[in-house]
């Protein structure tokens, strides 16, 4: 007759605080995830503001080789050297500078676009993703008088 006596009760199921440290661990695990996919959304922004940017960049030089004719702010380059105009799209002001310089070449003239603008989202210092000010700057020359003009001239 022997039998064997338990002392005590084993536990069934999860304890208060095995329940607290998993909950705990959770927690954790899904601010991960929320910080990863606030991250990722604020560098699709960031893309999307930094390729409208050098869209509006390339439009503006092919208007500006256009010549005044197709291109009203032509003139204003042509008699100043510098054209600033400012675009907004989709919420975000883009300031465009444009500059004519001479060059080591006489029949050509050197362009350069500079389009400036605020990124959106929130500007971290130590963050790559998110500068504080964003910028683009094309660079390319331009025939004083354009090939189409020198081809009608006697």
């Amino acid at each position: 007759m022997s039998q064997r006596l338990s002392l005590a009760p084993r536990p069934q199921g999860f304890t208060l605080i095995e329940a607290l440290v998993a909950a705990a661990l959770l927690g954790l695990g899904m601010m991960g995830a929320i910080s990863l996919t606030m991250h990722s959304l604020q560098a699709v922004g960031s893309s999307q503001q930094q390729s409208t940017a050098l869209t509006l960049a390339q439009n503006t030089i092919d208007c500006l080789r256009s010549g005044p004719a197709l291109c009203t702010d032509s003139s204003a380059l042509a008699s100043t050297g510098q054209a600033q105009e400012t675009q907004t799209l989709s919420g975000t002001a883009y300031k465009i500078n444009s500059e004519l310089s001479s060059t080591d070449m006489a029949h050509l003239q050197g362009l350069q676009v500079t389009i400036k603008w605020q990124p959106t989202g929130s500007t971290t210092p130590h963050n790559p993703m998110s500068p504080s000010s964003g910028q683009v700057t094309l660079r390319t020359r331009l025939a004083s008088v354009p090939l189409f003009v020198q081809a009608a001239m006697p």
